[in-house]
């Protein structure tokens, strides 16, 4: 598996290479992560790049061991670069292809736009390179379809630990709303501060840490914000303990970096009511049990916090309708969907191996 984070990594993306390796890896495979923890990258704010692409040829012969290479994308200069050139040269007999697309790269930099843009139109172009491709909502499977056929693209969603964060969703206490995640520009927590301003009667929990977390607490404190607490990085039982007294949790993000929300997942399971901006793969999750709002409108947030907080039963009710849909998303069911995919594609030649033996009907009948 080739990822761009994984633990000691905590993020979404590291929560999933964590429970895919460990379930497949119950389920007797031999499992492998390589992670830009691995392989050296240069960070600067929300610019990321990685030396893969000087990796690559000392990396290229570790390749033939395996059955399968699943890669996750986009990250630029690490899964663009792989499936270029990643399996490109190994004997025939090559470990099959599979790319998981996870979400476009959107930054809020006006200069980095319009090559940002072309990036993701290439990237989702270079899906095709793959011998099958899995995203985790419908929105993604309906955007991939223009360039990936449908027989080799499915939709397997991302799970949640159900009975871990499982809370009857009548609760006591002051009304409450959590945000979870990595504090970054485009998680758009400073949406959220200024939807909490004016909101009496409200708790505001923050748990996550990033780059952006002192410009957000500095946010929080000219605002004079007076019930919100910056809990920083937390461990799981700490997260639990502090979902099963909240009742809304809020994924504000304001660009479509944000395609699932296993936070959302989470919370729903543990009987709050998800709140979140109106965005592709997001939306697919929250659905009729929560409540959007267009990225980046705090008024909004605002609007639909205040009705929560003041409609108890409204709140109970939603919180029901979404944790019994989180019953539904189990990393059951997202490994089994992943092993079956990698199973049935062992027994078939690859999809680069057929775009070779078209170029080359000598190489072919020579075999």
């Amino acid at each position: 598996m080739i990822i761009s984070e994984a633990p000691p990594v905590t993020s979404g993306v590291a929560r999933v290479a964590e429970k895919l390796q460990r379930g497949l890896k119950l389920r007797g495979h031999q499992v492998d992560t390589l992670s830009l923890h691995d392989i050296p990258r240069f960070e600067m704010g929300e610019i990321r790049l990685s030396s893969m692409p000087f990796k690559m040829a000392g990396l290229r012969q570790q390749f033939n061991e395996y059955d399968v290479i699943h890669l996750h994308g986009p990250v630029p200069t690490f899964s663009d670069v792989f499936l270029l050139w990643g399996l490109r040269g190994l004997r025939r007999k090559r470990p099959q292809l599979v790319y998981t697309h996870h979400a476009p790269i959107e930054l809020n930099h006006i200069a980095l736009r319009p090559l940002l843009k072309i990036y993701n139109l290439l990237q989702e172009r270079l899906a095709r390179l793959a011998d099958h491709v899995v995203v985790s909502t419908p929105s993604y499977m309906q955007r991939l379809s223009r360039y990936v056929p449908a027989s080799k693209l499915s939709v397997v969603p991302w799970g949640v630990d159900f009975n871990q964060f499982y809370t009857p969703v009548h609760k006591d206490g002051p009304f409450t709303v959590l945000y979870v995640g990595q504090i970054r520009p485009y998680k758009g927590l400073p949406v959220l501060l200024n939807a909490a301003q004016d909101l009496e009667s409200t708790r505001l929990w923050v748990v996550g840490d990033g780059h952006f977390a002192a410009a957000c607490q500095e946010q929080a404190g000219t605002m004079k914000l007076p019930d919100v607490t910056f809990w920083g990085r937390i461990s799981d039982e700490e997260l639990y303990r502090l979902a099963r007294q909240a009742h809304v949790v809020v994924l504000p993000s304001v660009t479509r970096s944000e395609a699932f929300g296993i936070v959302l997942l989470e919370g729903m399971a543990a009987g709050m009511v998800p709140v979140a901006s109106h965005l592709p793969g997001v939306a697919d999750i929250v659905g009729n049990e929560g409540f959007t709002f267009p990225p980046g409108s705090d008024r909004s947030l605002h609007e639909i916090l205040k009705r929560l907080r003041d409609d108890q039963q409204l709140r109970v009710h939603m919180a029901g309708l979404a944790q019994a849909k989180a019953r539904l998303y189990s990393w059951e069911r997202s490994i089994y969907g992943y092993e079956r995919i990698f199973t049935s594609l062992i027994k078939k030649p690859s999809y680069l191996h057929q775009l070779r033996d078209a170029e080359d009907p000598v190489s072919t009948a020579s075999v």
